[in-house]
């Protein structure tokens, strides 16, 4: 058998097992190979990074655990950069399970290890609050009359950040990370069309073709779209993450099944020449 009829003929195992590495291997340890970073993805980063320092920043949590897997990794880096901007964020739920998914972001993020920041002076967590628009509205209107305790009890009165943040005002920029598109969508109503505020968002992959034409229109400065902007966010802020170790899954497998194609095209054809000129 020559060398081309061996190639042909490589085990399946060979090869479903090289590919079975190529995915452990950047599940392992992030590779952090170079990504085309998403224009709409640059975009959010550079509207945040824009931001004078002590800028107070709305930040919504409006996904649970089953959006967790795609949005948590974008929410995360996306706080990274917040916090190293210096920026005053006031996180709130529009998800009732936004709750939960508070503290496995921040214990990600580590504010107080990472960034020296102190929960009440440079950070606050309002907790769920129902509603939908009817809760957007309340907080960019009049904060402290639809908000009384943030999330462990205290009241915002006490809360140092809180005292001089009224509404919409004094609030620089609205961000937020969904899987409801009535969500997505009331915030570009609620801050931008009603108040002119400035509305980065993030959303899962399927939400991005309802939602792209507000980014278009200049109504959303800023878009993550799913895993793929989650990515763009981590490596942008140069946290890599969950996000970035599915994208190396993806182009190391990927890459390596091209390689194979490859070397099967070539091989096919070598076989195919080796027998005419055997003849």
């Amino acid at each position: 058998m020559s060398a081309w009829e061996k190639l042909t003929a490589l085990p399946r195992e060979i090869v479903l097992g090289l590919v079975l590495i190529a995915m452990i291997l950047p599940t392992l340890k992030p590779l952090g190979l170079p990504l085309m970073v998403g224009t709409m993805a640059k975009d959010w980063y550079d509207t945040v990074d824009a931001l004078p320092s002590g800028s107070v920043v709305l930040f919504d949590i409006g996904f649970g655990s089953g959006g967790y897997p795609s949005l948590g990794p974008a929410t995360i880096a996306a706080l990274h950069q917040m916090f190293e901007k210096d920026l005053k964020i006031i996180l709130m739920a529009t998800a009732l399970e936004g709750s939960m998914m508070y503290p496995l972001i921040m214990n990600k993020v580590k504010p107080e290890e990472n960034y020296g920041a102190v929960y009440g002076e440079d950070y606050v967590f309002l907790g769920y609050i129902a509603g939908g628009q009817t809760a957007m509205a309340g907080v960019l209107g009049d904060l402290h009359a639809i908000v009384s305790t943030e999330y462990t009890g205290k009241p915002i009165d006490q809360i140092p950040l809180l005292k001089g943040v009224e509404g919409a005002e004094d609030i620089s920029l609205v961000a937020y990370i969904t899987t409801s598109g009535d969500t997505s969508e009331g915030w570009v109503y609620q801050a931008y069309s009603a108040y002119g505020k400035d509305v980065v968002g993030g959303m899962l992959s399927m939400m991005t073709t309802s939602m792209k034409p507000y980014y278009d229109s200049g109504q959303l400065k800023g878009l993550l779209d799913g895993v793929k902007g989650a990515a763009d966010m981590e490596f942008l802020t140069r946290h890599p993450g969950d996000a970035i170790k599915s994208s190396d899954v993806l182009s190391f497998s990927q890459t390596l099944v091209l390689i194979f194609i490859i070397v099967g095209n070539i091989s096919y054809w070598g076989v195919k020449t080796s027998e005419k000129e055997g003849r």
